[in-house]
């Protein structure tokens, strides 16, 4: 189904609609709703059409964009400073500090993954009925026991890291035996992950084809049954490598431009299949980005520009806005209101509460921790103007970088570039410095969104609010206290 017809078809369902307040217990009395969340990598909030990019910078997007004017678009919508914090913080509505999950990639403890104490999105779902799929990247562990098939999902197929772990080959001096590229794992739950294949610097162009196949066909098989389904569609793309598809490989562009234009083409792919199927309606399509972007130069990479962030400045893994503020689309034909957009803010933990809510089973979110994630159901369906959460606080590797509240953003720590006497080779800010500052910095984000002038010293006033958030959250551990890396369970409060 082309776009056009796609569009078409999408209009027809919503002219029979009259949009209202759902019934209290709407879940319950309709069916729940199918799930398809497509998470992209290091993608910046300027690279797409809808929030600015697209044909502007050499790559158009119409498909998502086209999925921007079918349903709600946040613009200021916020994640994590890193991959491994956001995907955590995703599948467990909880800041990943409390998680052990706040710290960098690389960080000893960090290879053991999402406790299986948390209660996870698919948990969550499979408790209203759901069936659950991952094709993509994990990054929340490695080994069995931490792998997608143990934490809520039926079956999965992908990834366990990052895929700028394809690049060791090119690097001199890198050898098989001393540090074996990762596998493409697959899994079932109830069984153990097991190996289907070396996820290397060959496959790295056709990873996302082989998600988009999996995921296409998952629908597929899902669209006559009758229940409900959870598809997490975890790209692997625009991370470095950003190596397109070979069927994307336009000489006149460069790789970056490629890869988005095959991110847009694997969407469409996904979206086509709703409305073939028939289940379009019945399905809530989320797309959205992990963190921003990335600046990565060395071997086997092109020289330049890769991703934009747009109207903000900054990279992962720092708390500046380009780095936590990402595009995020949510559709769902006949509930959310089309063609609208919010600036109200939204964290990543919220489509837990909100999720759980719509499939009814918000009565299960657990009590016996610390659950950060806001129900923003009214926001989302035009119920309500106002999101229900009026700050976020960035943590990243057990410090608390940026605190987010109303229009105002107070930084505690930056992370900057390598400078200096030293060069790096790589990823700017991964490998910099972090930078504590004297007295925070303080920003008004409406005003001044590239974070340029630093009001501190006239704005003390922020102070107070401020530091009642703090103290909410140190009292929280009180009762709550955080997983450390590595940790099964939280140790009992004293």
């Amino acid at each position: 189904m082309t776009r056009t017809a796609r569009s078409v078809f999408l209009l027809l369902s919503l002219t029979m609609v009259v949009f209202g307040p759902a019934p209290q217990g709407w879940a319950e009395e309709a069916r729940k709703p199918n799930i398809v969340f497509i998470l992209v990598d290091n993608l910046g909030y300027g690279d797409i059409g809808a929030y600015g990019g697209g044909e502007l910078r050499g790559a158009p997007t119409p498909n998502i964009d086209q999925l921007a004017a079918e349903g709600l678009r946040l613009t200021n919508f916020n994640v994590e400073p890193e991959c491994i914090p956001s995907r955590s913080a995703l599948m467990t509505g909880r800041m990943p500090i409390r998680s052990g999950l706040d710290g960098p990639v690389a960080k000893p403890g960090n290879g053991t993954g999402l406790s299986p104490w948390e209660v996870t999105l698919p948990e969550l779902l499979k408790l209203a009925g759901y069936r659950t799929a991952m094709y993509g990247k994990w990054h929340l562990g490695e080994q069995n026991g931490r792998l997608p098939n143990d934490q809520g999902f039926d079956e999965w197929w992908g990834f366990p890291k990052s895929s700028g772990e394809t690049l060791r080959e090119l690097q001199p001096g890198w050898t098989p035996e001393v540090s074996p590229n990762q596998p493409l794992l697959e899994g079932r739950a109830g069984q153990s992950s097991h190996r289907v294949g070396v996820y290397d610097l060959a496959m790295r162009p056709l990873m996302d084809e082989m998600i988009t196949e999996r995921s296409v066909a998952y629908i597929r098989e899902q669209a006559g049954s009758k229940q409900p389904f959870f598809l997490y569609v975890p790209f692997s793309l625009p991370h470095s490598p950003p190596l397109p598809n070979p069927k994307f490989a336009d000489k006149s562009k460069t790789d970056y431009q490629n890869a988005l234009r095959e991110i847009d083409a694997n969407t469409g792919a996904i979206l086509d299949v709703l409305a073939s199927t028939g289940i379009a309606d019945d399905t809530i399509v989320v797309w959205a980005s992990d963190n921003g972007p990335e600046t990565l130069q060395g071997i086997g990479v092109q020289y330049g520009a890769q991703a934009d962030s747009g109207p903000f400045r900054g990279e992962f893994p720092s708390a500046w806005e380009g780095a936590i503020r990402t595009p995020a689309i949510i559709r769902w034909p006949g509930r959310i209101p089309a063609n609208r957009t919010s600036n109200e803010m939204v964290s990543i933990t919220d489509f837990y509460a909100t999720f759980a809510r719509m499939a009814g089973v918000e009565s299960s979110i657990p009590r016996d921790r610390a659950i950060d994630s806001v129900d923003q159901t009214d926001l989302f369906l035009g119920q309500a103007t106002q999101s229900k959460r009026d700050h976020v606080m960035f943590f990243y590797d057990h410090t608390l970088l940026a605190l987010k509240w109303r229009n105002m953003k107070v930084h505690f720590q930056v992370r900057n570039p390598a400078d200096g006497t030293v060069r790096a080779a790589g990823q700017g800010v991964v490998n910099g410095y972090a930078m504590s500052l004297n007295y925070p910095w303080v920003f008004n984000l409406e005003n001044d969104p590239k974070e340029l002038w630093n009001l501190g010293g006239t704005s003390e006033w922020i102070g107070p609010p401020v530091a009642q958030i703090q103290s909410r959250y140190f009292r929280s551990l009180a009762q709550f206290p955080n997983l450390q890396p590595g940790q099964v369970k939280p140790a009992q409060p004293q």
